[in-house]
């Protein structure tokens, strides 16, 4: 079994946490806790892959959506 933990410190982890709350899956979730956290439970090396990858393209989409709406 593969646990994965990624932490990320960015401005709004509660927005962004809620912005990705409609692809979590039962063994592929982010929340909130301060940080964003992501975490990937999966027994496949390529499911966990793609799991993280597609986590980073969202989270580096919902952060460019963020800094857009800044002043």
């Amino acid at each position: 079994m593969l646990h994965l933990i990624l932490e990320f410190d960015v401005k709004d982890p509660e927005v962004i946490a809620k912005a990705l709350k409609p692809d979590d899956t039962e063994w592929a979730r982010s929340f909130n806790d301060g940080k964003l956290i992501v975490e990937i439970k999966t027994k496949k090396i390529g499911a966990a892959m793609n799991a993280a990858e597609d986590f980073f393209r969202n989270i580096k989409a919902a952060l460019s959506v963020l800094d857009a709406q800044e002043p």
